[in-house]
C-alpha cells in the first residue's frame, strides 16, 4: 500500500506518521471509522518518529483486515502519507 513500516516481523505493525498532532488526528479518524490503533508519540519517541501501532491477532477475520486496511489507505491518502 506504500505505508512506511520500517523493518518489522511482528504482528504489531508500526505505521510511521512522523508528526505528533497528525498522529493523534489519524488515530481519531481511524477510531471514528471503526479501526482501533495505538498512537506512539513524544516523549516515548522523538517527534519525527511518531507512529501508530496496527496490532493483528489470529482471531481477526479476513473481512476485518480488509476493512481496516481500506480505512487506513483512505485516511493515509487524505493526509498525503501514501
Amino acid at each position: 500500500m506504500g505505508c512506511e513500516i520500517g523493518h518489522t516481523t511482528t504482528p504489531i505493525i508500526p505505521l510511521f506518521i512522523r508528526n505528533n498532532d497528525l498522529t493523534f488526528l489519524i488515530v481519531r479518524e481511524l477510531f471514528d471509522a471503526g479501526v482501533f490503533v495505538n498512537p506512539v508519540v513524544s516523549p516515548a519517541v522523538a517527534p519525527q518518529d511518531t507512529l501508530i501501532r496496527f496490532s493483528l491477532m489470529a482471531t481477526h477475520t479476513i473481512e476485518q483486515l480488509d476493512y481496516a486496511l481500506e480505512a487506513i489507505k483512505k485516511i493515509f491518502k487524505s493526509h498525503n502519507l501514501i
